[in-house]
């Protein structure tokens, strides 16, 4: 019998929330590496997307009337970053699942992408507001493989720390310490427990603060009714501003579509609101192609908009996620099957991920009391955020999707 993913020996903590900053040489370096065709990693990037809806409308179905969020990018690389240390056929399978194969591109320039996708959100922090990274923790007792070790660093951006796991509650004590000076103390106790027989842990984490501005100066937040399922409503501070985005309707998903970008950065941002009653069809008639025809769709107007200040932190069983994508299995018991560690590993494994994210118009220029007044010669726009909505997060300049996931409550 084979054992569960990345062998029993590990302890996977994919934490999704905060930066390890690297140079702006570095930064400059991801787009001048001749050896990287950026056009060909838009075919892994546009691939990611697409897994992602796979593995959103899975998520749905079991969570019918919650939150979800997550960063497709920071899962998705994560799961390819293990595949680094499988052997044979083991890695081969797990682009399969992925679907990174369809992209015709051999397995070591997957990788290679993946390090130039990564770089949208490695941004030095004065150049983006956008923080992530990893760090993966292993036992200090074991050797890990030179190229494994090799590809983790400079591959998928990730520092490697020895660390003992013999104890620990030492070991948790270290982890978390690492992460809450990586983060600025913006994360604090990401991870609650360890295994007895943990050897091996892997921290992703990714945070974002947004912010939303008007280039008229028109903006105010005011406590306004946000209505949940079930008939329930919140007070929650809603934001009210009038400028100029893209609104249109996306009609075979019964919805009604916002596009816009975001103060202090380029990220392309949709927010999705299906017609009342409609949240479980859109979801499941949800593909990526709808975001491509979107693109092409966008109506830029003035457009007279309300959306809920969103605070949102979620937590996901990363093992669970990849068994939703099928992925269930990649290494065997026996030591040859491991091309991560040069020792037998039967231990078992935790997968965790955490992602954050909130958008305000917190730190933004002051609004104006008067606003801008419409005396008919102008085609305006409305649109309230006031019940849950999708809300889509890319790159644009790669199409990398950096957030999915599903508003229910804005403040949970």
């Amino acid at each position: 019998m084979t054992a569960p993913f990345f062998s029993r020996g590990l302890l996977l903590l994919v934490g999704l929330c905060c930066l390890l900053p690297i140079t702006k040489t570095k930064y400059e370096d991801l787009y001048e590496d001749p050896n990287i065709d950026p056009f060909q990693c838009r075919k892994v990037a546009l691939t990611i997307s697409n897994i992602s809806i796979t593995l959103f409308k899975e998520m749905a179905q079991l969570s019918v009337n919650g939150n979800i969020l997550f960063s497709p990018i920071r899962v998705i690389a994560a799961i390819s970053m293990l595949s680094l240390g499988a052997k044979g056929n083991e890695s081969k399978r797990i682009l399969e699942i992925l679907r990174l194969n369809k992209t015709g591109l051999p397995e070591a320039e997957i990788h290679k992408c993946f390090r130039y996708l990564l770089r949208a959100i490695h941004q030095p922090e004065q150049l983006s507001p956008l923080k992530s990274g990893s760090g993966v923790f292993i036992h200090q007792d074991l050797t890990p493989v030179d190229k494994f070790v090799e590809g983790v660093k400079n591959l998928y951006h990730s520092d490697i720390v020895s660390i003992n796991f013999t104890d620990c509650r030492r070991a948790k004590t270290q982890i978390n310490n690492y992460m809450m000076t990586k983060s600025n103390k913006e994360i604090k106790n990401i991870v609650k427990n360890l295994e007895n027989d943990t050897y091996m842990a892997v921290v992703n984490y990714i945070i974002w603060n947004a912010k939303i501005n008007s280039d008229f100066g028109c903006r105010s937040v005011k406590q306004k009714d946000y209505h949940l399922e079930q008939g329930m409503t919140i007070k929650v501070p809603m934001i009210h501003i009038v400028d100029l985005n893209h609104l249109f309707r996306v009609e075979d998903l019964s919805s009604t579509v916002l596009v816009f970008t975001l103060l202090a950065s380029n990220f392309t941002t949709y927010f999705i609101i299906p017609d009342i009653g409609q949240m479980q069809k859109v979801e499941q008639r949800l593909t990526y192609p709808h975001f491509r025809r979107m693109r092409r769709q966008s109506n830029l107007r003035m457009v007279n908009l309300e959306t809920p200040e969103l605070s949102l932190s979620e937590t996901h069983d990363v093992e669970s996620m990849m068994n939703l994508l099928g992925i269930t299995y990649v290494f065997n018991n026996d030591a040859n099957s491991s091309a991560v560690m040069n020792d037998t590993l039967q231990k078992s494994f935790k997968m965790v991920s955490k992602v954050k994210l909130t958008i305000d118009d917190k730190g933004s220029k002051p609004g104006r009391s008067t606003c801008f007044k419409n005396d008919g010669s102008v085609d305006v726009g409305y649109v309230q955020f006031n019940r849950p909505f999708l809300i889509f997060i890319k790159d644009p300049t790669n199409d990398v999707p950096l957030f999915l996931g599903r508003v229910v409550n804005p403040k949970h």
